[in-house]
């Protein structure tokens, strides 16, 4: 893997302007954000992606504030804010403002950039049982839960969401404004509607129009594959910051890549495909508790498998490995059929 950037890696050249200067961002504007996702935004992958460089901020998987109180060690592992926790925003859902303030109260002594809360996931068990997006339904309930996180919780807070059950932007703002005024500090949106999957482009206008808006600076998110996807999104909706999801597991060098390209033009990235999997495998058994090293490894490899010239071929055999060695062995047996896959340059 390539791990070092040309010059110190810095964010000078962004496309992405510094919007109400009279407002004092938690973050320099154009961060890159790791977002947070079930089963992929662990301690494993934040690692391996800081290994290659480019990443600003991360997110912890989504955790569940009652599980926490109640003492699910799950839920710990889902929280564990490593490499960077200083960098890294803890993720929380909850059906409950009092079960929030519990599991915000619980994790007062982290070191910790700040805290999350969930108006984003459209998981069925989540929304119906009322939590996620189903807060969205409810904008004086979602700012009160808001108002109640932020009198027990003293450092960052921020709100994840989409822009709600239907294409309505003015009641997209008006929810926003209503969590700005109970007290988050930044947004991220990922710009789908409730129960939209991730066929349908998101609408990355609604990304520019909250950031012109707002006084507390957004976050977009969605459809971010390349260096060409991010300067567009940037330049177009010109949000506070840009936050990667499934690409950071296709390409955990996304974030290196869009750096280098920003220091310079003729910037391209060498990646060594089989040294980087085994990477990853050595990161889950380093850090992941054993019950979770199959299934987190299992859905590492369905993204990253697009890398391979034969990736439906390698994706099946990786999913179907009945144990982690077995992947190594599936990802070595790969590559000495088709050598020519180990070492790729990439630039967009």
């Amino acid at each position: 893997m390539r791990r070092e950037l040309p010059g110190d890696g810095s964010a000078h050249a962004s496309p992405i302007q510094c919007r109400l200067a009279e407002v004092k961002a938690p973050f320099p504007p154009g961060s890159l954000f790791l977002a947070p996702m079930v089963g992929l935004s662990h301690r494993a992958l934040r690692t391996l992606v800081r290994e290659f460089g480019g990443l600003d901020f991360a997110y912890t998987e989504m955790a569940s504030a009652a599980a926490l109180v109640s003492g699910s060690p799950n839920e710990e592992w889902y929280l564990d804010a490593g490499p960077q926790p200083e960098r890294t925003m803890l993720q929380f859902y909850t059906l409950k403002p009092e079960r929030l303030v519990e599991a915000l109260h619980a994790c007062a002594g982290r070191d910790v950039m700040g805290a999350d809360i969930n108006f984003g996931c459209a998981a069925p068990h989540i929304s119906r049982a009322g939590g996620g997006v189903a807060w969205m339904e409810n904008p004086e309930a979602a700012a009160g839960l808001v108002a109640a996180a932020r009198a027990a919780w003293p450092r960052l807070l921020s709100a994840k969401l989409r822009i709600g059950p239907e294409e309505d932007y003015p009641r997209l703002r008006d929810f926003c404004l209503g969590l700005v005024e109970a007290g988050v500090d930044f947004l991220a949106l990922h710009p789908r509607l409730s129960g939209e999957k991730f066929r349908r482009t998101s609408r990355w206008d609604f990304v520019g129009k909250l950031a012109a808006e707002l006084s507390v600076p957004v976050i977009g998110n969605g459809d971010i594959r390349s260096y060409s996807t991010y300067r567009e999104r940037a330049s177009g909706a010109s949000p506070d910051g840009i936050m990667i999801g499934r690409e950071a597991a296709r390409r955990p060098w996304i974030f290196a890549l869009i750096r280098g390209r920003e220091a310079r033009e003729d910037f391209v990235l060498s990646v060594d495909l089989l040294e980087t999997g085994h990477r990853m495998l050595d990161l889950i058994e380093e850090l992941l508790p054993p019950d979770f090293h199959h299934t987190r490894a299992r859905r590492f490899f369905y993204y990253y498998a697009e890398n391979f010239t034969f990736a439906h071929h390698i994706r099946w055999k990786l999913q179907n490995a009945p144990s982690l060695p077995a992947m190594r062995s599936e990802l070595e047996r790969y590559i000495s059929e088709v050598p020519q896959d180990r070492l790729r340059s990439y630039r967009d």
